[in-house]
């Protein structure tokens, strides 16, 4: 008898988890969407060169060195960007997280860092070797239209360009362009 129920309840116990292990029918699969996997090439250390201008209009540079680390987390399901530069005299941080978004089909990227102490956000497309995000930002009080491109992508190295418009998107004037080198493992 209590064989029979031991047996019972096992069936019991092994058809509870075979429905929590199968997802509803229409949910997303778990893991990494194969767009998040194309990135792998990102994962790692970087050096890069930039030069930048914090007043859009002005025809002054700034040049600059940093190091960024990419790494994925969540299973793969998202990449996570950490850079450090030095700018006017003192140390800039920033961060970012980028997944793609399955229902949408379009990527999406956040980004903060210790300069504006805000997480701003952006969505965007890729295509061949250019990946480019949009999105709304705010500096001095002045709301503006963000354009990021990185470009001339492969795997030791790419290009990248922030731009800004103040009138909707119609012009785009260039902030800050970067060029990233892989570190040798």
């Amino acid at each position: 008898m209590l064989l029979t129920v031991a047996i019972a309840l096992a069936a019991i116990s092994l058809s509870a988890d075979d429905k929590i292990a199968q997802a509803p029918e229409g949910m997303p699969p778990m893991g990494p969407p194969a767009e998040m996997k194309a990135l792998g090439w990102l994962v790692g250390d970087w050096d890069f060169t930039s030069k930048m201008k914090m007043d859009p209009a002005s025809t002054d540079w700034m040049d600059s060195k940093g190091t960024a680390t990419y790494s994925y987390m969540f299973d793969g399901a998202t990449m996570i960007m950490e850079i450090e530069q030095p700018m006017m005299g003192m140390q800039f941080k920033g961060g970012g997280f980028q997944c793609y978004d399955r229902e949408t089909k379009m990527w999406q990227m956040s980004w903060t860092d210790n300069m504006s102490g805000r997480l701003s956000t952006y969505t965007g497309t890729h295509s061949n070797d250019s990946t480019v995000f949009t999105g709304e930002d705010i500096m001095g009080g002045q709301k503006m239209l963000t354009r990021m491109t990185s470009y001339n992508e492969s795997p030791t190295s790419y290009d990248w360009k922030m731009e800004v418009s103040m009138d909707g998107g119609k012009t785009f004037m260039t902030m800050m362009e970067s060029k990233y080198t892989k570190k040798k493992a």
